[in-house]
Parts: C-alpha cells; structure tokens; sequence
C-alpha cells in the first residue's frame, strides 16, 4: 500500500476550486466564503491550502476554535472591507469542531458583520478528489513504485514474515519511506496527534498575516 503525508493532489484541487471562488468573491458586493473542506481529523490541507489561497482564517482539529475566535475573526473581516477589500475567505476542516458547522459559522460571521457584507457557505466535498495528477504526483507514484519494488525483492522468500513486513510507503517529512500498518493503526487510536509533532501546523499563525490588506 502507498500513501504521502502531504496530500498534492487533493491540494491541487483545492487551490484550484478556492481560486474560482475567489473570482466571485472579488466583486463590487462584498462577500464571505465559509468553506469546508475535506482531510478527517488532520488539518493539514485546510492550513496549506489557506495559505496557497490567501485565507483570512483557517479551522483544524488540531487546535479547536473558540466562540471568541470566531468572533475576533469576524472583526478583522469588518475591518477588512473597511479598508476596501471586497472579499473573505475563511476555511474549516469538515471536523474542526463538532459543534461550530458550516452553517453556525456562517450564521455567526453574518450577525457580526451587521449587513457590511454577504456570507456564503460551501462545502468543496469530493470536487478536491478530483482533477488530473500534476506531474510532481505522477512522479511521486513512480518513485513509491520503484521503493516499493525493491523492497519485495528483499523481501522474497523469506520463510516467515512478521508484522514488521506489512508495511505502508509515504513521504514522512523530506523522506520516502516505509511504516509498519501497526504503527499507522496506533496513529489512528490516537485519532489527532499533538501539535508539537506537526511541523505545518507552525505555519497557521502566518496566515491572518498573509491576509492583511497593504497599507495606504
């Protein structure tokens, strides 16, 4: 079995999708996208995909949003507009909070915002799925084909094989290895792992940065 931690091709779809919205967004109405995106219990996409598409705010499992943050967000959108900035795009993990829906965000963005802009829902569901692979994904299948090739020729004819042998091939930071499925397994008992494990989850705070309008 084959896998990559960081998910390209759904990325790729994303960004994609994001950008056309973006389109509508941009005109002379202003508007609010509260988008939901796919990724489980892992908020790795929804954090690198608000960054690639320049996102005022994101929402993941890893770090649970609070009512205030929802509001204070909201705020900096009013802001925003007022600054003449037509659009917001705001982008949460399908499970970032078992309460705080689509609906309910959307529903809290347009009482704070008093009329100063239109909120809009969508849930991107299976379109991220989609697309065509880019060609650093059909590399990558080649490169997980290869290593997975010469691990069954070591692997060939050994008179036992333990539970170490049944493993999965991914990318795991820079590097293409394997991991036993007992391992991955453990992970999912875990269901969400500790943030000071998550590299990318450092890059979540840039993002309400990246967002601000430029000075005039």
């Amino acid at each position: 079995s084959s896998g990559i931690n960081a998910e390209y091709g759904g990325l790729n779809s994303i960004v994609r999708a994001v950008d056309s919205i973006k389109q509508s967004a941009a005109s002379t109405r202003k508007r609010v996208f509260i988008l939901e995106l796919m990724g489980g219990n892992c908020g790795y996409l929804t954090v690198m995909s608000g960054i690639a598409c320049g996102a005022d705010a994101v929402y993941v499992p890893e770090h649970p949003v609070k009512i205030d943050e929802l509001q204070s967000d909201a705020c900096r959108i009013i802001d925003k507009m007022e600054r003449g900035v037509h659009r917001g795009i705001i982008m949460r993990n399908e499970y970032s909070s078992p309460n705080y829906k689509n609906d309910f965000v959307a529903a809290l963005y347009a009482e704070e915002g008093e009329g100063k802009y239109v909120v809009r829902s969508n849930i991107l569901g299976h379109i991220q799925q989609g697309y065509s692979p880019s060609p650093f994904d059909r590399c990558m299948a080649a490169q997980f084909a290869s290593k997975v090739y010469r691990n069954l020729e070591k692997r060939l004819g050994k008179e036992a094989y333990t539970a170490e042998d049944v493993v999965v091939v991914g990318v795991i930071g820079s590097k293409t290895q394997f991991t036993p499925v007992g391992e991955l397994q453990m992970d999912k008992e875990r269901r969400v792992p500790t943030t000071s494990t998550l590299r990318w989850m450092d890059l979540k705070p840039l993002i309400p940065i990246l967002s601000l309008p430029p000075r005039k």
